[in-house]
């Protein structure tokens, strides 16, 4: 596990406020919140009109998620969702995420999308012209 992951590692960037709901009996950030505030990265990142991901009948389904949790994370505070691509397919992407609270990775994660046919329901090819725009999402550290 790398633990010298930086937030500029991440092309994309996205800030969150952190609730007291989202606390446990500890005292510190619940688990399950990390997989949410991974999903809030993700969802800006593929429904940003600027990059075109998604056209009509189409929608990223997640296949895999994994995540190592590196350190606890508190109430109150902010969040910052560092999101890059690391790998596109024919009709998935893999994504590199980390969670980051007061300039300390306390989170990282692969995830795989899949474009799908909304209306088939079955994976259908990544457009040139979003490959071109994932290109550009790509980590600087890779």
């Amino acid at each position: 596990m790398n633990t010298d992951i930086r937030l500029e590692d991440f092309p994309l960037h996205c800030v969150e406020k952190l609730r007291f709901r989202d606390t446990d009996s500890q005292g510190h950030v619940n688990n399950a919140v990390f997989v949410t505030l991974l999903e809030v990265g993700r969802v800006e990142m593929l429904f940003d009109p600027k990059y075109q991901l998604v056209t009509e009948n189409s929608a990223f389904v997640l296949a895999h998620l994994s995540m190592d949790y590196l350190a606890e994370m508190t109430w109150p505070g902010e969040v910052t969702i560092g999101t890059c691509v690391v790998n596109t397919g024919r009709s998935s992407l893999t994504l590199a995420q980390g969670l980051f609270q007061n300039g300390k990775c306390v989170a990282t994660a692969k995830t795989v999308m899949v474009l799908i046919d909304t209306v088939e329901r079955r994976p259908k090819a990544i457009s040139d012209a979003a490959i071109a725009q994932l290109a550009q999402l790509t980590s600087i550290a890779n």
